[in-house]
């Protein structure tokens, strides 16, 4: 089999719950899903992502996460513990200059909507994590994150 398809058989069973590939998960957390969406801003120029990503803890023991890699940039987050799940939530915001430039600096022809130009390595994704009484530091890898797109409607 090829690497595409054990992704989207991994895919698969995570959003089922079922276990993950052992490539994704070691023996104190496994990652159950890891998603992204984009956000934009009030004001012109203002976008950024939200990371969400879902681990399982295999064990009893308390889990602080230290440090999140999401697809080349360290993201800053915030971890909430329910049970045995670790939701990790980061937020990358950025400018896009395209957006604030005025009508009369534009170049004709140019599409009014532009893509953000962004340096993103989809391969280097990971967590690193401590466990509660060590300071050894544990890594685990994100195979890649789903783009999810947001259920609500803009403000008005």
């Amino acid at each position: 089999m090829n690497n595409q398809l054990y992704l989207i058989l991994f895919w698969m069973l995570a959003s089922c719950g079922m276990p993950v590939s052992s490539l994704y998960q070691d023996k104190k957390v496994s990652v159950i899903s890891a998603e992204k969406s984009e956000w934009i801003g009030g004001r012109a120029g203002v976008r950024g992502a939200v990371y969400i990503v879902k681990l399982k803890k295999n064990n009893n023991s308390v889990i602080t996460v230290k440090t999140f890699r999401a697809e080349g940039n360290t993201i800053p987050f915030v971890q909430n513990n329910s049970g045995s799940t670790i939701i990790i939530r980061g937020n990358l915001p950025y400018k896009n200059g395209e957006d604030t430039k005025t009508a009369d600096q534009m170049h004709a022809g140019v599409p009014v909507e532009n893509s953000v130009p962004q340096k993103l390595n989809p391969k280097d994704n990971w967590i690193e994590y401590t466990v509660q009484g060590s300071q050894v530091p544990y890594k685990i890898n994100i195979s890649k994150f789903t783009f999810v797109v947001p259920s609500e409607e803009p403000a008005p």
